[in-house]
């Protein structure tokens, strides 16, 4: 499915700057082998990495969000195919039940600048849905979620129904009917409009590139959360909370950190000198989580999340 918007004119000098910027940081690390998959293809080329998620009924099926849409793999990341959202940036991927929803933004400029920290670009907001793991994608309306760009998805685990919708201006919205209709839960979010996930109890974690972590415990106030990345920064790139156990949350950053407490305090549980991104837990082995480098590495953990494979 390819979406038409309004005419966006995107310099190509744009999307070669993040991949000079970031190229640094994408060094390849040293790697061991993997049990399970046994083998991966490198992760399709794309100039940004945003979310994963993997199938709850198939843990072999995987699906990336890009700047570039969305890729699929049907085998355990040995090959992967352009499975729709074609010419939309998209920071977003969750499962809420039996669908996935997608959310972003059209366009391939993958981050702007904005308000100090860093956001997905401004624009239309484009929210989609898939019933059969992402083979297939149609485009959504709901009521009252703005026409702004959506930067980050996120599903309450004990309430599967319950999908909140955070927009690049800061505004935070919660459909409690499966995405069919939103309505305003924060008009101004007190953590930065990046990434977003909710923990046990319905709290919340928060964080960005630039100014780190953040927790909530009703989506209002926020403290933030100090922690330390590999590379003796702040990062936050993504988070994935473990479905079995919602107070243990990996953060994907320079390298990678994991918290057991839902994201009130953190450890390194992958140094490295490589940014990663997309992170996800198969929900139908509880113990296992993937992540991505935007070196285009592909890593597994088989003990929750506390060692990391290489295995592309």
């Amino acid at each position: 499915m390819r979406i038409v918007t309004r005419k966006r004119v995107v310099a190509a000098g744009s999307v070669a700057a993040f991949v000079v910027a970031f190229a640094a940081l994408g060094a390849v690390s040293k790697s061991s082998s993997s049990a399970g998959i046994t083998s991966a293809s490198a992760v399709p080329y794309a100039p940004w990495y945003w979310t994963m998620i993997v199938s709850p009924s198939d843990p072999n099926v995987l699906l990336l969000g890009t700047n570039a849409g969305v890729y699929r793999s049907a085998d355990g990341a040995k090959t992967w195919k352009q499975a729709g959202l074609k010419g939309v940036n998209t920071t977003s991927l969750v499962q809420a039940g039996t669908s996935v929803f997608a959310g972003g933004v059209p366009g391939s400029n993958p981050v702007i600048r904005k308000a100090g920290g860093r956001t997905a670009p401004d624009g239309a907001a484009v929210f989609a849905a898939s019933t059969d793991d992402g083979k297939t994608w149609r485009v959504l309306h709901p009521t009252g979620l703005p026409n702004v760009t959506v930067q980050a998805l996120a599903v309450d685990p004990a309430k599967s129904r319950d999908i909140y919708a955070l927009l690049n201006d800061g505004r935070l919205y919660l459909s409690t009917d499966a995405a069919r209709s939103f309505k305003l839960s924060s008009p101004k979010l007190g953590a930065p409009a990046w990434a977003l996930a909710v923990t046990q109890g319905g709290q919340f974690v928060a964080g960005d590139m630039d100014r780190g972590g953040f927790v909530s415990t009703n989506g209002k106030t926020w403290k933030r959360t100090p922690f330390t990345d590999s590379r003796g920064g702040r990062m936050v790139m993504e988070y994935a909370v473990q479905p079995a156990d919602a107070t243990r949350v990996i953060m994907t950053s320079v390298g990678i950190e994991m918290s057991t407490d839902g994201g009130r305090t953190w450890h390194v549980v992958l140094k490295s000198k490589v940014m990663f991104g997309p992170v996800a837990w198969a929900p139908s082995t509880s113990d296992v989580a993937y992540a991505i480098g935007f070196d285009r590495s592909f890593w597994r953990s088989e003990d929750g999340g506390q060692t990391w494979k290489q295995i592309s």
